[in-house]
């Protein structure tokens, strides 16, 4: 069976399966939170599978109407990496929001913190000083 594969198929399964290592890594470290490296993990885990099951890969092409199979490969590969990329544009959308409004919030409490603080000064000021020796 190994005497089979070719040069293209080595490429199409060492390609997802050393990415998928790589993100395993990542988490290791910590480097790349586990919720987010669930889907490069799915999409190469995807790519891996399809690059394994050439019947599988046949099929996809044929309905996809592609003649070469392995480059469905590459085209699901494109499709499944846009999809993570739209989710990360996604998360990145959300922590700006969250961002903004921090920094909201910390320009209002400092606001308020000076406001205090003048409020302290003027109370401090007008109070008369205690007698001496008293």
């Amino acid at each position: 069976m190994l005497s089979n594969i070719g040069r293209l198929e080595i490429i199409m399964l060492a390609g997802p399966a050393v990415m998928f290592l790589i993100v395993l890594e990542m988490v290791r470290r910590q480097r790349l939170r586990e919720d987010y490296s669930l889907l490069w993990l799915a999409t190469f885990g995807v790519l891996i599978v399809l690059a394994l099951s050439r019947e599988m890969l046949d099929t996809i092409a044929d309905l996809i109407g592609i003649r070469y199979p392995p480059t469905a490969l590459f085209v699901i590969a494109t499709g499944l990496t846009l999809l993570v990329l739209l989710q990360f544009s996604a998360v990145i959308t959300r922590l700006s929001r969250q961002n903004k409004q921090a920094a909201q919030r910390l320009a209002l409490l400092d606001l308020q913190v000076r406001q205090l603080e003048e409020q302290l000064r003027q109370i401090s000021s007008t109070e008369p000083s205690p007698p001496p020796g008293g």
